[in-house]
């Protein structure tokens, strides 16, 4: 199987298959990449299968934004997500001390990851203000973001979570 940064050269999009179904998918024209579903209707656990792995992540507490990823069936976080101030983005933690940090500016339509040393790796964008879909930009090849393919659906799901939230205070 190839791995994430292989997938340069193609178009690469996240999108929500069935608007009845909380399933969202990475994908290219052919293949399926990753996958992310919620098996409870009103649980904040999400589910990333792809790349031959299961992924899990969650708040650890309710009124925290921050997130654990685990292994699926294991007990203990190996990565955790931080939300930033006011919601701009945030910061991964991944394992060995690396760190891939998330940028995200209302205004410019910007989400982005950057590596340590502030090399934009991914940028995602929505085509047009009436598609759902984004457009996923792999802009630097990067090792983290192979063996950590489910920071990309962690991006997705706060570009979600801020959208219902924006249409709850509508």
């Amino acid at each position: 199987m190839k791995s994430f940064s292989q997938y340069r050269t193609e178009k690469v999009q996240l999108v929500q298959p069935s608007i009845w179904k909380r399933i969202y998918q990475l994908r290219t024209a052919e293949t399926v990449l990753l996958t992310m579903t919620y098996p409870k209707v009103f649980s904040s656990l999400a589910i990333v299968e792809g790349f031959g792995e299961i992924w899990e992540f969650q708040k650890p507490k309710w009124w925290r934004s921050n997130l654990d990823i685990k292994k699926q069936h294991n007990q203990l976080p190996f990565a955790k997500f931080i939300v930033g101030k006011w919601g701009s983005g945030g910061m991964f933690e991944l394992p060995n001390g690396e760190r891939i940090e998330y940028v995200y500016e209302l205004w410019k339509n910007k989400n982005e990851l950057f590596s340590q040393q502030k090399i934009k790796i991914i940028s995602l964008k929505r085509e047009s203000l009436f598609k759902t879909a984004l457009n996923v930009t792999i802009e630097h090849e990067s090792e983290l973001i192979d063996k950590n393919p489910w920071i990309i659906m962690i991006v997705y799901d706060q570009i979600l979570s801020r959208r219902q939230a924006a249409n709850g205070a509508a």
